[in-house]
């Protein structure tokens, strides 16, 4: 068992601001989980359960427990649903609690709606539930959206000019590694899904360049080899060949993934088998011409990203992944992700020491949160250290700039221009330091837009700010507070932009 402890604002500050905009947005459901959270398992906690997610955020959906996580029946203190079965909110014991006066019936009510409103609101109940997992509900409308996401959803890191690729020359394709041919495209657990297929990017790459069946095979691109277009794979097991395979090719793609899944945390964050090897050798032969496509739960290494000439970089994509990636390669699609967390260049760069991470104790270990603010990119912020890609980071085939920043308590103002030759995303991110009375990490999320643009268009983007924004949490009143001072303000394309637009105002 573990029990984190954590600062009150630390949850006050971080996690709310989520919670209070997928609250906004609509979510049907939220999950509790299986640790303490200070002195209360996490499923029966009022202050964050009833009092925090539902009364003071506003949440109208309903809470489950994730599988086991339950210690008692605690409908009081603001589950609705116990999962996987009933062994403290069954019949028997409800019909108990409501004789004694411990629930009241309105709460039975209460979770009931909370539970039912959502699941008709997305049509649960619109068709027959046969209660199997045969029925392939996928329609070509889906299949078509699961791919736009799949192709918007691709961060590119890096890009030295070889990307797009040209499919009008015959170039000679060489792809390395064995999700070329069986891609990583979700995680394990209760919450994966099997598609009805799942693509591979070797099929897919094959059809952008006009190859039909049992044509296009580049063997492995000896000397005698036909002219391209055509496309070679290698399971990149053995370096040296391919090496020699990357050699002979114009252009090398090699792909690297890794995965995660309930009941244990990754070994470490680099990519599954012999991933750096391999791209390492693949760059050794073909540097520039070398394109590496990730695919991963969250953060990985990669040590190899300064001796290849394009990264791109994906979260678990879905099935349609391969199609949607070979639509950025081929650049019928201009990425326009960016990340939503930092990749490091180490492991444990922000030095979790054992009692922050996994914890410490014997018959219950511990995990303090002393960290308190200073996550994820914030601490990167708060200690001017360097990432391998920063928070916010994605790059595009064309280029964007930033003019005309006005900043105010109520509003923050700027003019983005596409001023590169193909039509693209912008995504401004807004970014305030506080005072340094506050005693806030520097340059904060406040806000992100994105722009649509034609090449020389320009647009106004516009940053709502709401008195929340420049609030820190009050511990002994248990409410927000508006600091007041001059902000630091930084409108940039990622959360370290060097060419960010840089100004303050004054809070009321």
């Amino acid at each position: 068992r573990l029990r984190h402890v954590l600062v009150r604002q630390d949850t006050s500050e971080t996690l709310p601001r989520h919670f209070r905009d997928t609250s906004a947005a609509g979510v049907g459901s939220a999950m509790c989980s299986y640790n303490k959270i200070r002195t209360r398992w996490s499923c029966e906690n009022p202050e964050t359960l009833q009092r925090d997610l539902k009364e003071r955020l506003g949440f109208r959906g309903w809470v489950m427990s994730d599988w086991g996580a339950t210690h008692s029946m605690s409908l009081a203190q603001g589950l609705d649903q116990e999962m996987p079965g009933a062994d403290f909110m069954n019949a028997a014991a409800i019909e108990a609690a409501l004789a004694s006066g411990e629930v009241d019936a309105s709460r039975i009510d209460d979770a009931a709606l909370r539970i039912l409103t959502p699941l008709f609101g997305v049509g649960a109940f619109d068709i027959n539930n046969t209660n199997t997992q045969r029925n392939n509900v996928s329609t070509p409308a889906h299949t078509a959206l699961a791919r736009s996401l799949a192709a918007r959803s691709v961060v590119l890191l890096k890009n030295n000019g070889v990307l797009p690729l040209d499919r009008t020359k015959p170039l000679r394709v060489a792809l390395f590694g064995k999700s070329a041919r069986a891609p990583v495209v979700g995680g394990g657990g209760s919450g994966a899904v099997v598609p009805a297929f799942v693509p591979s990017p070797y099929d897919a790459i094959r059809a952008r360049l006009g190859l039909s069946a049992g044509t296009g095979d580049c063997g492995l691109l000896d000397a005698s080899e036909a002219e391209g277009p055509c496309v070679a794979q290698s399971d990149g097991d053995d370096t040296l060949a391919a090496y020699e395979l990357a050699r002979r090719s114009d252009i090398a793609v090699v792909f690297v993934a890794t995965s995660s899944g309930e009941g244990s945390d990754r070994a470490s964050l680099s990519f599954d088998g012999n991933a750096d090897l391999l791209v390492r050798a693949v760059a050794a032969a073909k540097g520039r011409r070398t394109v590496v496509a990730c695919v991963a739960p969250g953060a990985a290494l990669t040590p190899w990203a300064g001796e290849v000439g394009a990264v791109t970089y994906a979260f678990l994509p879905g099935q349609e992944y391969a199609d949607g990636l070979a639509d950025v390669l081929f650049g019928d699609v201009n990425p326009s992700a960016h990340l939503p967390l930092t990749l490091p260049r180490a492991e444990n760069e922000v030095g979790f020491t054992d009692a922050m991470w996994p914890g410490v104790g014997d018959k219950q270990r511990v995990a303090s949160y002393s960290e308190g603010l200073l996550v994820g990119y914030r601490w990167y912020n708060a200690h001017n250290a360097t990432p391998a890609f920063p928070f916010g980071h994605g790059l595009s085939y064309t280029t964007f700039a930033l003019a005309g920043l006005r900043a105010s308590p109520t509003r923050v103002t700027v003019t983005v221009t596409n001023t590169g030759r193909r039509p693209g995303a912008a995504a401004p991110q807004l970014y305030l330091t506080f005072p340094p009375s506050a005693g806030e990490p520097p340059g904060q999320l406040r806000g992100f837009a994105q722009a649509q643009l034609q090449p020389g268009e320009s647009a106004e983007v516009r940053f709502p700010l709401r008195a929340r924004d420049m609030s820190v949490w009050n511990a002994t009143t248990h409410a927000w507070q508006l600091v007041h001072g001059s902000f630091g303000v930084a409108v940039g394309l990622s959360s370290r932009d060097a060419a960010a637009l840089r100004g303050a105002f004054r809070s009321p």
